[in-house]
């Protein structure tokens, strides 16, 4: 029996996105990028591929990795003629929520000239919406499984190789005889059961990078330290992906990693993936004090609720490499922080900012405009508190409801949906309804945050005599903040 050649492959992003595949849930995000200035670095690497590397390895298949996005393919006749030149027999493919029509369209090309490829869709939209993935064509199954979306695919390989029949393939749907097929699912994923995540058929140049304080630029490697998110916001697509049960990697493991990707291939950056690194107090120490007993020269971010930061653990995280904190937000105002049923209150999230700057580490906020009551007022709160809050990064998105998601379900009933087009849910896009803001409305409040906040900065920054030693980091910062003071997103959301 011939061995099958394998394909992990990761398509390019529509040509109007700039696209992270795994970040919401790994339902994706996407901001709108004119082609002409998608040439930088434009994506992570998807913790896909080394973990389905490791477990295809230690299988013994022959297989290749092509991240189209790293290799900044762009058209779908590049893609076909890299396909031309490897012809696979089974190609497994990230598809995300903004890219889903894209990524079809171009895995239907690919069966066009091989016929005989099987294609097998893989994330948490073939998780979540596999009915819709199947139905549109270009995949021939889907593999519902958890992030980092490999279980079962050793499992699914051995039955294609030996031509059986699907149906006894836990966590594959498929379609048969004009129906779809969902097979049992798949145990809820051990965090541990993963193998070694392995790297060496994965380039890790020409990847994004993040900034510290000082400027310096360090290119990084996602490290899934936990998965699951217990917590129940109820417009969040972290549960879906993640699945709701926490479980973590020993912080042994985890600094191993770290220690190999440094010593082996000269990374010094890391991002941590876990849905809260503080969730476990104990937990995040010990990963810290493996980091800080080997002595790495490296720098890290990683995300948290507010609610879960110390100043014990921050001076820990400090020590141990952590450079930058993301946090959500999401709103300044107290009531609609109910709503959101965040579990948190506007003086926990002061409290944690004001922690994180004593402790000299940066902060990224991230907040969501348009619930479904907000109002001028509402909003004002928001950017009132942004710039109380000062955080070093602001991310701003339209809320978002993700299918599966019980805000996804309240929109539904309530006819709160603009669209259902699934390649606008980008989180920069207005796709469901407020009861008294227009979309102009919502752009234009949009825009007046980022204004004022990036006003804000630019003057922190300009009157910083520290900066003025870095010239370089000075002016570059300076010129990207006045482009969008100058230059804002249009109101209608595209470029």
């Amino acid at each position: 029996m011939r061995e099958p050649k394998i394909l992990l492959l990761n398509l390019p992003s529509p040509a109007d996105q700039r696209l992270w595949r795994d970040d919401a849930g790994g339902f994706g995000v996407a901001i709108y990028v004119p082609q002409k200035f998608k040439n930088g670095r434009e994506t992570t690497l998807h913790p896909f591929f080394p973990y389905a590397s490791a477990l295809l390895l230690k299988a013994g298949y022959e297989f290749k990795v092509y991240d189209c996005q790293r290799l900044r393919l762009c058209s779908t006749d590049e893609v076909l003629a890299l396909i031309r030149k490897e012809n696979p027999d089974i190609i497994f493919s990230i598809i995300s929520l903004p890219s889903i029509w894209s990524d079809l369209s171009v895995l239907t090309e690919i069966k066009k000239i091989l016929q005989n490829v099987w294609t097998i869709g893989v994330g948490t939209v073939c998780r979540v919406i596999q009915g819709e993935v199947l139905c549109k064509g270009g995949v021939d199954a889907v593999l519902r499984n958890e992030f980092p979306h490999v279980s079962g695919i050793i499992e699914l390989i051995e039955a294609l190789q030996r031509r059986q029949d699907l149906k006894d393939v836990k966590g594959v749907s498929y379609i048969k005889n004009g129906q779809i097929i969902d097979n049992p699912a798949l145990p809820e994923l051990n965090i541990n059961d993963l193998p070694e995540a392995c790297y060496d058929f994965t380039p890790l140049d020409g990847y994004e990078t993040f900034t510290d304080k000082y400027g310096e630029r360090f290119a990084y490697v996602s490290i899934l330290d936990s998965k699951g998110c217990p917590y129940k916001c109820f417009y969040c697509p972290y549960p879906l992906g993640y699945g709701e049960k926490w479980s973590f990697r020993s912080p042994k493991s985890i600094a191993d990693e770290m220690e190999r990707l440094h010593n082996n291939y000269n990374i010094k950056g890391f991002a941590f993936r876990g849905q809260s690194f503080a969730y476990n107090k104990e937990q995040a120490i010990k990963i810290c004090d493996e980091i800080i007993k080997r002595n790495l020269d490296i720098a890290w971010i990683c995300e948290s609720r507010v609610n879960e930061i110390s100043k014990e653990l921050l001076l820990k995280m400090k020590k141990a490499g952590c450079r930058r904190i993301h946090y959500g937000v999401e709103t300044g105002d107290p009531e609609t922080l109910k709503i959101a049923k965040a579990g948190v209150q506007l003086e926990t999230i002061e409290r944690a900012f004001k922690l994180s700057k004593e402790m000299d580490v940066l902060t990224q906020a991230h907040i969501i405009l348009g619930w479904p009551d907000e109002t001028i007022e509402t909003i004002e709160n928001t950017r009132k508190l942004i710039l109380k809050l000062d955080p070093d990064i602001l991310n701003v998105n339209f809320l978002t409801p993700y299918p599966g998601t019980k805000l996804y379900e309240v929109a539904l009933q309530n006819s709160l949906l603009i669209t259902t087009d699934w390649s606008k849910f980008t989180s920069h896009d207005i796709v469901i309804k407020t009861k008294n803001l227009s979309t102009t409305e919502l752009f234009k409040l949009k825009n007046k945050i980022v204004q004022d906040f990036l006003k804000q900065r630019l003057k922190k920054l300009l009157l910083d005599i520290s900066a003025y030693k870095r010239p370089y980091y000075l002016l570059n910062s300076a010129r990207k903040m006045i482009e969008e003071i100058v230059f804002p997103q249009p109101i209608d959301g595209s470029t």
